[in-house]
């Protein structure tokens, strides 16, 4: 009999992750801030800017070289950097630059939502990148027909058979896309409303993380109703299995 999903995230994998957001935001969050709040005492304020995007982009191109796959956040992330810098030297205005971490959550907004759509070429069919993402993380422990049972065949194989499962990723993928997508014009107002280019940083980023912090909230508020229901079904279903064969 196969069993339904219960995603259940090991001890181990909420350690993994909980490294992998702290070290995430000291990288992109408070290292960046530090080195251009001390920057822009002695150099320009776009040299400082660019500067402080430097350990974002580094940790962008050592995460591709050291898993040897192609993260699409990751390229959408170094892609706006570089926009970013151009605009900001042809142009000379510093908001531009700062603009560039709109450009990055509303491009990754839209990849959210275009891997809604169900795509398929050949032998390619797309799915959710919050699916994608999990499954890489290995944050499902889901139950195999067999031991020896693939991982990524064992994905596949509760996507296409349990409905429920399928919602799950839906739902996380349309919160995330819709979610970075609305960061954008609260971003623009915030950089052109501030009087200076320190309130437009400071504020700026206290804004995306904190929204952030809501999407994770939501996320992971989501994810512990969903598992609780899982369980609850699986339950019920062992309920009624046992009956049935005391009835045979």
């Amino acid at each position: 009999m196969i069993q339904p999903p219960s995603i259940e995230t090991t001890q181990k994998n909420k350690a993994k992750m909980m490294l992998q957001l702290l070290l995430m935001m000291f990288i992109d969050i408070g290292l960046p801030l530090l080195l251009y709040f001390v920057l822009s005492k002695y150099l320009s304020t776009i040299l400082a800017l660019i500067i402080s995007g430097v350990p974002p982009a580094i940790s962008v191109i050592v995460t591709f070289i050291l898993r040897r796959q192609v993260n699409v956040i990751g390229l959408l992330v170094l892609i706006g950097f570089v926009v970013g810098i151009i605009l900001s030297v042809i142009q000379g205005d510093p908001k531009l630059f700062l603009l560039r971490e709109s450009f990055i959550t509303g491009a990754i907004g839209l990849a959210f939502i275009i891997t809604l759509i169900p795509i398929k070429v050949g032998s390619f069919e797309m799915r959710p990148l919050v699916y994608y993402n999990a499954k890489n993380l290995g944050m499902a422990n889901l139950k195999g027909l067999t031991e020896d049972e693939p991982i990524p065949e064992r994905w596949e194989r509760y996507w296409k058979s349990y409905p429920r499962f399928r919602q799950t990723f839906i739902v996380l993928t349309a919160v995330w896309g819709f979610g970075l997508l609305l960061e954008v014009p609260v971003r623009v107002i915030i950089i052109y409303r501030t009087a200076t280019i320190d309130e437009a940083v400071y504020i700026g980023n206290i804004f995306l993380y904190s929204w952030l912090g809501c999407l994770v909230l939501f996320t992971i508020t989501y994810s512990k109703h969903r598992q609780k229901e899982g369980e609850k079904l699986l339950k019920e279903q062992e309920e009624a299995a046992a009956s049935a064969a005391i009835k045979d």
